[in-house]
């Protein structure tokens, strides 16, 4: 039997987990209408909580509602991808790519009164992202239908051409044209974009933030990925597979193959207790390769040693500020920049005022180990 769970990231999930009230939410706003709050959102949350999944299942929405979905890519040239090909293919499959033709005078005989002219093609104005979307907006709005931009990885992208996509889609949305923009990425790419004095219009969008899954959604998921593909599970396999998992996504994931691959070894059609257990340093594992080490890579070093000091006090995965300053020998408000600069990259999260906590699973156990 094929594993059904898809621990890679940026893959959809044969079953998603906890989101079907924010998807109906994107289903209603294609449909509701212009000014709809959805249809301009930004989702955020630490690497692993399923923003690109969440991408995906959004523009699959639009789809199903007609729409033409067109994805931005975060690099050098993303506005002059967009204007050409990407806007440019799908003018072209609407077939509204015929360039018009005019008259013009070639010659004049004068004692024979008589008129010559040719066929020419009208000389063209110069594409820009506004005028080649306001033509595709204007040929779906024919079929009554809108168009969906998704663009992920917003952090990779160049601050100056988001400020040129945001304006554009602003300049649309005020002449009332059916247009979306759902746009993913780490909590620093998403306040870089709100900071750039040419984004102000994105400061008004929906500002989703994506992060743990409850445990019954993450049982739910776990028992109906496995059953769905054929085997069974024991509920003391559910029971720690959902301990392991800590309501993180891509764990979810991970988890999930690795227990199902181990049955595979043993030839077994139920998924027990003991292949969870013995596939929990392997998951654990496999967040220190692809999660932790990504996650840490760029934190200055002064960051780093907030960390450590943080994983030393903390209770769990919370710890009081006054606490980490203590250890660091230092003040509460001399680690302000900081605490501020890690919020930001989403590494931890602030649940009440004085307290900090690792948003990544098993985070406080990598730094506490020798790497």
């Amino acid at each position: 039997m094929k594993n059904p769970f898809r621990p890679s990231f940026g893959l959809n999930p044969n079953i998603l987990a906890g989101r079907a009230g924010l998807l109906r939410g994107f289903s209603l706003a294609f449909a509701e209408g212009i000014g709809a709050p959805l249809r301009v959102s930004l989702l955020s949350g630490p690497r692993g909580t399923g923003k690109t999944v969440m991408l995906h299942h959004i523009e699959s929405l639009a789809r199903e509602q007609g729409w033409i979905v067109l994805r931005a890519f975060p690099r050098a040239g993303m506005i002059d991808n967009l204007i050409d090909p990407t806007i440019a293919n799908a003018l072209a499959e609407l077939d509204t790519t015929s360039i018009p033709l005019t008259r013009r005078i070639s010659g004049v005989s004068v004692g024979g009164f008589s008129l010559n002219t040719e066929m020419v093609t009208a000389p063209q104005s110069r594409k820009t992202l506004n005028t080649q979307l306001r033509a595709l907006s204007h040929a779906v709005s024919k079929h009554g239908a809108g168009i969906l931009i998704s663009l992920d990885e917003v952090q990779s992208a160049q601050v100056e051409e988001l400020a040129e996509l945001a304006t554009a889609i602003q300049d649309l949305i005020r002449d009332e044209c059916d247009i979306a923009f759902a746009a993913a990425g780490l909590p620093e790419g998403i306040y870089a974009l709100l900071d750039h004095p040419g984004t102000t219009f994105l400061r008004r969008a929906e500002h989703i933030q994506l992060g743990k899954l409850s445990s019954e959604d993450v049982k739910t998921s776990f028992v109906e990925t496995i059953t769905s593909a054929g085997r069974e599970v024991t509920k003391d396999a559910v029971e720690e597979a959902t301990r392991i998992i800590r309501g993180y996504p891509y764990l979810l994931q991970v988890v999930g193959s690795l227990a199902w691959a181990a049955a595979s070894l043993e030839n077994s059609t139920t998924v027990e207790l003991s292949h969870v257990h013995s596939i929990a340093d392997d998951a654990q594992l496999r967040m220190k390769t692809h999660v932790h080490q990504p996650a840490l890579r760029k934190v200055p070093e002064s960051q780093r040693n907030f960390l450590h000091a943080m994983a030393e006090v903390a209770d769990g995965e919370t710890a009081r500020i006054k606490d980490i300053a203590q250890h660091l020998n230092t003040t509460t408000s001399a680690l302000s920049a900081r605490r501020r600069a890690l919020l930001e990259s989403g590494i931890i999260t602030a649940p009440k005022r004085g307290e900090l906590e690792f948003s990544l699973p098993y985070l406080k156990e990598y730094l506490q180990s020798d790497y």
